[in-house]
């Protein structure tokens, strides 16, 4: 399956009802627009050299026009290297040096502010554009002209096994690497969406403000497909984010848990019309169980919860809407704790170290099998071969089911902290933290310590930055919930977390204040 696909099957092409609508930069475009003006600047992408399964980056916020370029990416099946503009201008460097890309899509502010990548990107290897034009000419100068047939290069040579896309890992732990999403790839997780998040049964609008290079984008595919308006905003701006729904009537959005909380926090909340909801997804991190069921008073009952990786993407489990409104309805707040149950066309299974299957009830690290999976890391087979055997592929996530099939993930198995010989995973202590009134988000982490080896300790951001929180108070609000063992041993307050352009809390900059490089945990 290739992006165009997406977009030429829909049966909005043939409707002329929904849109592709940018409310930063006042764009609005038919699908009919949008199918035009790739194929014409795809004919750009052909003048210019690039030819199928090379690599075109698109380095820019959120916007109408970069969907009209990666649709031209796929149209000459060329690979799609998504670029995050909050990236470092270091990460993305790195990236178009691994990857060799044939050509860049940039936008002019990011040319302005990065002069280094003119250093490494040719004059005739970069197309500049903004929200409203491509390489100089405005957006609706390439709508205009009907195609009249496919370019050369339309998918010559093309299989499941071709790639796609190229997708970056968080990089939490040191420099990305990048998954490589081939037809398969996208056709499985394609599948798996439209069984769990069938088209409502009212017009569908996609709202796309998370990075469309990461979540926000991929998961909007499949509404394009089912023929939904798309509505584009850049980041979350609480206001104009919950008006936006009112407005709209969006039906579909994705948020990190951290946007939500924002919005949660955001005073008058309460006063927009959600009735349009159909689904909220949240991913990317686990989420408070109190935060949950606030999200679920205020945008009803519309939130549902997946987890995957870059490796294994979005839907390898899923916690859906009943399941939410069950677990409230029973009290099972287990559940809300949970990631769900195996999503339809994914193998899920518990293995030990020896990559031995567990049974259930018995924490191990998360294995994943099918077509949902990455081809393999870009260039790198050795890395590739290190997370695999039988098909199977390591998550570097532990987990382990209920009794009701229910998957909880316990943690990164590289931030388990070992403190006075007991395992204790962070993700625990942070969940107990997230519910308590006067803490925004927070992260535990182990600490040197002479006689623990590690001391739990957790780093939180306030609700109200100009608080006093007792955190005495708070440490033993932690022992009642949790024990002397995993409560942390001390608490300290920051401005801001650090975090990735995606939202994640990147606990390897948190580590780096308190632990040396000299054979150190970092």
């Amino acid at each position: 399956m290739h992006l165009t696909d997406f977009l030429d099957w829909s049966p909005a092409l043939a409707r002329g009802d929904a849109r592709f609508i940018d409310i930063d930069n006042d764009i609005s475009l038919s699908y009919q627009d949008m199918a035009n003006a790739s194929w014409q600047i795809a004919a750009l992408l052909t003048e210019k050299g690039v030819k199928p399964q090379d690599v075109v980056a698109t380095y820019a916020p959120n916007s109408v026009v970069a969907y009209c370029c990666i649709f031209a990416i796929s149209r000459v099946g060329a690979v799609w290297l998504p670029l995050n503009a909050k990236n470092t201008p270091d990460s993305n460097l790195k990236l178009l040096k691994k990857t060799k890309a044939a050509m860049l899509f940039v936008d002019d502010s990011i040319v302005e502010r990065v002069a280094e990548l003119l250093d490494y990107i040719s004059e005739n290897q970069c197309i500049t554009f903004n929200g409203q034009s491509v390489a100089g000419q405005p957006i609706q100068t390439y709508t205009n002209v009907q195609p009249i047939g496919k370019t050369d290069n339309d998918h010559q040579g093309t299989s499941d096994q071709s790639l796609i896309s190229l997708l970056a890992t968080g990089g939490t732990t040191g420099d990305s690497k990048l998954g490589e999403w081939t037809g398969l790839t996208w056709q499985t997780l394609a599948v798996i969406q439209k069984e769990l998040m069938p088209a409502p049964e009212i017009p569908a609008c996609c709202l796309v403000a998370a990075p469309m290079t990461h979540a926000g984008g991929i998961i909007s595919f499949v509404p394009i497909l089912q023929g939904a308006s798309i509505l584009v905003m850049d980041g979350v701006e609480p206001e104009a984010l919950l008006s936006a729904i009112e407005t709209y009537k969006v039906t579909h959005l994705f948020l990190p848990p951290t946007a939500i909380y924002i919005l949660l926090n955001h005073t008058g909340v309460e006063n927009y019309d959600y009735s349009s909801l159909r689904y909220f997804l949240y991913a990317a991190a686990p989420m408070s169980v109190d935060k949950l069921k606030e999200a679920i008073a205020i945008f009803g009952p519309v939130m549902i919860q997946t987890y995957g990786q870059v490796e294994a993407p979005m839907f390898c489990t899923c916690l859906s809407i009943q399941d939410h409104m069950n677990a409230l309805e029973n009290k099972n707040f287990s559940i809300l704790r949970s990631c769900g149950k195996v999503s339809p066309h994914v193998g899920l299974k518990i293995i030990d170290d020896e990559w031995n299957f567990l049974s259930q009830g018995q924490e191990g690290e998360i294995v994943v099998k099918g077509g949902l999976l990455m081809r393999g890391y870009y260039n790198d087979p050795a890395e590739t071969s290190a997370i695999r055997k039988n098909g199977w592929q390591r998550t570097g996530d532990v987990g382990v089911f209920d009794k009701d099939g229910y998957l909880s993930i316990v943690d990164r198995k590289r931030d388990m902290i070992i403190s006075g010989g007991f395992n204790v995973f962070p993700s625990q202590i942070e969940q107990i933290l997230w519910g308590h009134p006067d803490i925004q988000d927070c992260a535990v982490i182990g600490i040197p310590d002479e006689k623990w080896g590690e001391q739990v300790t957790a780093i939180i951001e306030l609700k109200d930055k100009n608080s006093q929180p007792d955190l005495p108070g708070i440490i033993a609000y932690c022992k009642k919930n949790l024990g002397s063992v995993k409560a942390p041993k001390q608490i300290l307050i920051w401005d801001e977390l650090p975090r990735s352009p995606v939202g994640k809390v990147l606990k390897k900059e948190i580590r780096k204040v308190f632990w040396d490089k000299a054979g150190r945990k970092i």
